[in-house]
């Protein structure tokens, strides 16, 4: 049996598990659904332990095969990254992860990270970021969320939670963000923000595709989805206008981020962004670029993710791996 770990990928409405090789090979792929469980600790964690074991099923190994389990989970850790200080999708608060999942995985070791973090390190390592030494990955999706990558390593900062851009103000007095302040940049571009723009311009009377694409007519259940098939399939000039949008602000925040990191690459990526493609990116670059001080930054390559859905899984096993100390560079 080759060397794997576990990785887990943890979001709001599902877990996703799978085997992965040192050269970063999936073996498996075993998700679970969890919507049902958010403020439910005891029963989210069990299930993450199935799924765990699901994947080394999958794989035709014992648990006990695999090396250890890392994880990405929505929300800052403590400074020994072993406790989630909190994570408002899930429902948790102050609770103490790693024990907790490895009285339920005996014999197992398990690593933790931030979701969007170990999604850098892949970037930074097998994804469209590797060979630079200096890497800023952004995502703009349901929220928004950062990472610095510096020589391979994931840059924590001094209390652990360096890479929260998502609440950075771009715009003062702009709208209300979830963290309750104003015009935070993940207020001004995340899916919420755009849910908010296309039914206040419906209300005035805008015409728009996006409302025969929403599940259930509602346009409360808008998906990144539905703005990429309005964009692609329908020409759709509320959606292009809304993206674009998005992509402005995503260019000022990263651009001020450019001044104060000096990155040698950004690397976005995440639903919204997935969803507006080429021309998204192409709006960002040009934000970038008015923002920029350092003409040796002028030209600082702003790219998309190539990794795409299995970057957080990728993630959490090189998270693994590093916790091992057994860096994997595949």
């Amino acid at each position: 049996m080759e060397d794997v770990v576990i990785g887990v990928d943890l979001g709001g409405t599902k877990v996703l598990a799978g085997a992965v090789a040192r050269d970063g090979t999936v073996r498996s792929r075993f998700k679970l659904l969890t919507q049902e469980l958010k403020g439910q600790p005891d029963a989210l964690l069990d299930r993450i332990a199935e799924a765990v074991r699901g994947a080394a099923d999958e794989a035709g190994m014992t648990l006990g095969d695999a090396r250890a389990v890392g994880m990405g989970v929505p929300g800052p850790l403590d400074l020994t990254r072993s406790v989630v200080a909190v994570a408002p999708n899930l429902g948790w608060g102050s609770l103490a992860v790693r024990s907790e999942l490895e009285r339920r995985l005996p014999g197992m070791r398990v690593f933790l990270e931030n979701d969007v973090r170990a999604t850098a390190l892949a970037e930074a390592r097998i994804g469209s970021g590797r060979g630079h030494h200096a890497l800023l990955a952004v995502f703009v999706g349901s929220g928004v969320g950062g990472g610095m990558v510096i020589g391979g390593r994931v840059y924590h900062g001094g209390h652990g939670t360096a890479g929260e851009i998502g609440h950075v103000v771009v715009k003062v007095d702009g709208p209300v963000c979830p963290c309750g302040r104003r015009g935070c940049f993940e207020a001004l571009t995340a899916r919420d923000a755009i849910i908010r723009m296309v039914k206040a311009a419906v209300a005035r009377g805008v015409q728009t595709a996006l409302t025969a694409l929403v599940r259930e007519g509602s346009l409360d259940n808008l998906s990144s989805l539905d703005l990429s098939r309005a964009v692609g399939e329908h020409d759709d000039p509320l959606a292009s206008q809304v993206l674009k949008r998005s992509a402005r602000y995503t260019g000022i925040a990263i651009g001020g981020l450019i001044n104060l990191v000096d990155p040698d690459i950004v690397v976005l990526g995440g639903g919204v962004v997935e969803a507006g493609g080429q021309p998204y990116l192409e709006v960002v670059t040009r934000y970038v670029r008015r923002q920029v001080l350092s003409s040796a930054a002028a030209g600082l390559p702003v790219v998309l993710s190539t990794l795409g859905d299995e970057s957080g899984l990728l993630g959490a096993a090189l998270t693994a791996w590093d916790g091992l100390g057994e860096a994997s560079n595949p």
